[in-house]
């Protein structure tokens, strides 16, 4: 099962979605260079950018919401790690328990 879904033909459909493949190497391989570009490059669309079952999700010239993957990804904060202001909450919160 992994082996058949990091092959690439559930990653092009999942691209396809709006979601992320867990190997991109291979899913580039079940997409158009159109899609590609669209979807995980944050390019205009050259033609119209289809869903998996056909129908058109977006015209020729449309850019996806949020820009390429690696600018989407640059912008992601996971909630359950050390937040941004972690330093300045952890300083904060030791001189309290020390007054």
């Amino acid at each position: 099962y992994i082996n058949w879904y990091t092959s690439g033909w559930v990653g092009g459909y999942l691209n396809r979605q709006g979601y992320y493949s867990a190997n991109m190497v291979s899913a580039k391989k079940f997409m158009s260079e159109d899609e590609w570009g669209y979807w995980i490059e944050g390019k205009p669309a050259k033609g119209e950018i289809k869903a998996p079952d056909g129908t058109v999700m977006e015209k020729a010239g449309a850019v996806r919401d949020g820009g390429s993957f690696e600018e989407r990804m640059g912008r992601v904060a996971c909630w359950n790690s050390v937040m941004d202001e972690d330093r300045y909450m952890v300083k904060r919160w030791n001189e309290f328990i020390a007054a």
